[in-house]
């Protein structure tokens, strides 16, 4: 039967030149024919490819009225026949980023940067996280404290053909780069405190009252990376890190310290004063503290003398670690309020903090009003707020 032997030897060239690809969940391949652009085949549940080469998400508002392209060759699962070798072939490119692996080191998990510069088959449609790092950008004046950040930054790739044909040649670096330059800007704008703050907010990091734009207003957000293809997840901008000069650190840590001891002192202070108020009344010092929380005014004009006399005493054995500089105060607060209030200002600023207040021009204000603020910030320092 000769036709069976050359049905067996077409059977034969047929896959000798015939050309299958496996393409996996949430990626996308592009076929060349003669070192031309021909088609894009995908795998990815749920999604499809429009005319012009966007990936959609089915059902989703912005897709609605997006003629699909109706891809041929899916054999089953994620395996495409493509073409005939030597006409077609899989487009392969270069592609350079930097993210974060978890690596382990010294027998503990720990998450660092490492930079990747491999020749890719396939186009990631899925969102990734990526990596950059600014160094001693200057917060603004006239701090100007020099810092690093780290920035993670969640793309997604949202046209393949724009992505590999149009964008420049390394599109991951050049949009880190970039949003590098933005960073710097916000960042100079910005003081410690308000840096800080904003650590964890996303996308939108730097609006507000300063009348400064969101990230995601920017042209290059906009435009520009939907004509390379890319897009910036939602909420896809993050603050992971910022890093002090050292002086600064030991700065920041010696003004927490100081801070602990402060509210420490305070409360073990406010504990004598309570504990000798419940013996005098006879009662519980959890009654006498919620008393003192609820109306710290009425509680000192109701327990004035056991409190004055208490506090005396405390001045007298250096438990409050300073000295009465200006008896005979009278009015609400009295000597309590100077005592207590001098222990939870003096560890904060020390002498130069002490002399800078002495020097500053007195406000006009009653003793009951200095009293009441006194007592709301001993209220706060309390219970650690």
């Amino acid at each position: 039967m000769w036709w069976i032997g050359i049905a067996v030897v077409l059977i034969g060239l047929f896959f000798l030149f015939c050309r299958f690809t496996k393409v996996k969940e949430g990626t996308a391949k592009v076929v060349m024919s003669f070192g031309g652009f021909r088609k894009i085949i995908s795998q990815w549940e749920k999604h499809f490819i429009d005319v012009d080469w966007n990936i959609w998400r089915e059902k989703e508002k912005e897709a609605e009225g997006k003629t699909r392209r109706r891809l041929r060759g899916r054999i089953f699962g994620g395996l495409w026949f493509y073409g005939i070798w030597p006409i077609d072939k899989i487009y392969t490119y270069p592609l350079r980023w930097t993210d974060l692996r978890r690596v382990e080191e010294a027998g503990e998990k720990i998450e660092r940067s490492q930079f990747h510069d491999e020749i890719l088959g396939h186009v990631m449609l899925k969102p990734a996280v990526y990596w950059t790092k600014i160094f001693k950008v200057e917060t603004c004046p006239p701090e100007r404290i020099p810092v690093d950040i780290e920035i993670l930054i969640t793309m997604r790739i949202i046209n393949p053909y724009n992505f590999l044909f149009i964008a420049p040649p390394t599109p991951l670096e050049d949009v880190l780069a970039r949003i590098d330059a933005l960073m710097r800007a916000r960042v100079s704008m910005l003081t410690m405190d308000e840096l800080i703050a904003l650590k964890g907010k996303s996308e939108v990091l730097w609006d507000g009252e300063k009348e400064v734009t969101g990230l995601k207003d920017e042209k290059l957000i906009k435009e520009t990376l939907p004509k390379w293809g890319l897009e910036i997840a939602e909420k896809g901008v993050d603050i992971k890190s910022i890093g002090l000069p050292p002086e600064y650190q030991k700065a920041a840590a010696a003004k927490r310290e100081q801070e602990m001891i402060a509210a420490g002192r305070a409360e073990e202070i406010m504990g004598t004063v309570i504990t000798a108020v419940a013996r005098a009344d006879g009662r519980s010092e959890g009654e006498i503290q919620q008393e003192f929380h609820q109306n710290p005014e009425e509680f000192y004009k109701k327990h004035k003398t056991v409190t004055d006399n208490t506090m005396t005493k405390l001045s007298m054995e250096e438990r409050a670690y300073l000295r009465i500089e200006t008896p005979g105060a009278t009015g609400f607060g009295g000597e309590f309020e100077r005592l207590i209030g001098a222990a939870l200002r003096m560890p904060m600023g020390g002498k130069e903090k002490e002399e800078k207040e002495l020097n500053e021009p007195e406000k006009e204000e009653t003793e009951e009003g200095k009293g009441k603020k006194f007592f709301e910030k001993l209220v706060k320092e309390s219970e650690g707020k």
